[in-house]
């Protein structure tokens, strides 16, 4: 039998379902996942890295007569890429929830009983208000722990009662640790991590909402995603609804449509169909 090793260091045995499973996901054809399957097996060995056959996928993929499905399949390793600050990953949690029916605002200095804290997003919905802690990991083996679980709490505690903020969220873009999930629903704390809870997890909402991190795209430059994100663009979404957004990168037409086949592809969105206005200031007002 042959074992693999995940990025947190634990072994399991090979899967061909997971591996299948994950190529579904990125929408990849039937035929094509089963011969990208039989490539992977023939490079196989005992205790092989997780990321190692991610990598060989992704490459059979880039060089298949569906490229683009690359983009989609490296969904988790995009959203570590919104690294190295947590910054655009707040932006993009507050993405989702704008999704979930929530206004958001990020990074709001909020004054508590005690001391002042700078809250990654509030999140608005039937005037009820929410304090979501955005924890941010490059590393995919890494985990939101008991003490993260803890210090939201421990903030929630110190404004809720001055600010009317209702419940507080912990979200992750990797996992959290038991000891982290158990605290949090002791305590009401909801916890929103890569694959927790079922139905309602991180990636299932990306998934379902077609919300693609801008880092996912393969037609542009680590630099160029970088200067995206510093405007606060975060999802290929938002290029979707406002192919304008492209204009200050001032490329070529050729290239910039090359950009909007992929990102047609991977986000399924044609048109502009959503409202430009944000009304989540009046919310918090």
């Amino acid at each position: 039998m042959i074992y693999v090793v995940k990025a947190d260091g634990t072994r399991e045995p090979f899967s061909e379902e997971k591996v299948l499973s994950s190529m579904k996901r990125a929408h990849v054809p039937h035929h094509l996942q089963n011969k990208l399957l039989s490539e992977i097996k023939k490079d196989l060995y005992d205790n092989i890295q997780t990321w190692e056959i991610y990598q060989k996928i992704s490459e059979l993929l880039g060089k298949s007569e569906q490229p683009f499905c690359k983009s989609r399949y490296g969904l988790k390793q995009a959203i570590m890429m919104l690294g190295p600050t947590g910054y655009p990953f707040e932006d993009y949690v507050a993405e989702v929830l704008k999704e979930d029916g929530y206004l958001t605002l990020v990074r709001q200095i909020i004054a508590g009983t005690c001391v002042s804290h700078e809250v990654d997003v509030v999140a608005v919905k039937d005037s009820t208000r929410v304090m979501i802690e955005a924890k941010f990991h490059n590393n995919a083996g890494a985990r939101s722990d008991l003490q993260v679980a803890m210090y939201t709490k421990a903030r929630f505690d110190d404004i809720k009662e001055k600010n009317n903020i209702a419940t507080c969220w912990l979200v992750t873009n990797t996992k959290a640790t038991t000891d982290a999930i158990s605290y949090a629903q002791c305590t009401g704390v909801k916890v929103v991590s890569w694959n927790y809870p079922e139905g309602e997890s991180l990636r299932e909402k990306i998934e379902k909402y077609h919300l693609f991190p801008i880092t996912a795209l393969c037609s542009i430059s680590h630099k160029v995603k970088l200067m995206l994100l510093d405007e606060h663009i975060v999802l290929c979404k938002q290029i979707c609804e406002n192919p304008n957004l492209l204009n200050t990168l001032h490329l070529p037409s050729d290239q910039k449509k090359q950009i909007l086949d992929e990102i047609h592809f991977i986000c399924d969105v044609k048109q502009d169909i959503y409202p430009s206005s944000d009304p989540a200031t009046q919310a918090f007002a």
